[in-house]
């Protein structure tokens, strides 16, 4: 490796501590209140070298959220896509429910980074390479329905609409257990349930539900 490739290496490593330790600080419930300051102290750099890195507090909740995202759609691209529609729909819900779940900080960072109005304040370039990175998870989403949609199993209808209930499912579930409203439970036994009612939902839409006599 040459001196220019390893001044790169460490470059970009030293970035990644730095989104690290900005991570290991949005902890708290005032968490959107750490500053560049506290954030370098963290890194044990300097806050010019943050800023060599990143060109605000912004880019650094939208690296995290990048990371993150590209860290999902790298576990969904190994699921075997010979596997029928419902199992291949049960395993990519698995990879999403285990990836917000696995850390409350990042699952906030990427829901802050979603907000329209955090969005607008973006430049264009940084805008853009998120939803890129968005449109890698969202490909596996929309082409799982469109399967389903050509074998018969879900119904006829846009995409955005049968993934909203989806969407709907999946976004109240983590919000609720990340609250605490439902004190320590089992996430396997939780995710199965929120799985089977989803897919009974797509499996089910618009049929006629049969009326007690």
């Amino acid at each position: 490796m040459g001196i220019q490739e390893r001044r790169i290496r460490e470059f970009e490593q030293r970035g990644e501590e730095i989104l690290d330790a900005a991570l290991s600080l949005f902890g708290s419930d005032d968490w959107e209140q750490v500053t560049v300051e506290q954030i370098a102290k963290k890194s044990e750099v300097g806050k010019g070298t943050v800023y060599k890195h990143f060109e605000s507090k912004n880019e650094i909740y939208v690296r995290l959220a990048i990371r993150f995202q590209k860290g999902m759609a790298a576990e969904i691209a190994l699921i075997d896509q010979s596997l029928p529609v419902l199992d291949k729909l049960r395993s990519q819900l698995r990879v999403a429910w285990e990836a917000h779940l696995s850390s409350k900080e990042l699952h906030r960072v990427f829901m802050f980074c979603s907000r329209s109005e955090f969005r607008a304040q973006l430049p264009s370039n940084l805008l853009l390479e998120m939803q890129e990175t968005e449109g890698q998870v969202s490909f596996f989403s929309h082409k799982l329905m469109q399967e389903g949609i050509e074998q018969g199993l879900f119904a006829d209808k846009p995409i955005h609409l049968l993934l909203f209930g989806l969407q709907a499912i999946f976004w109240g579930a983590i919000q609720l257990i990340w609250s605490g409203y439902l004190g320590d439970i089992d996430h396997d036994e939780h995710l199965e349930e929120v799985t089977s009612f989803m897919m009974a939902g797509l499996v089910q839409h618009d049929q006629p539900l049969s009326k007690t006599q």
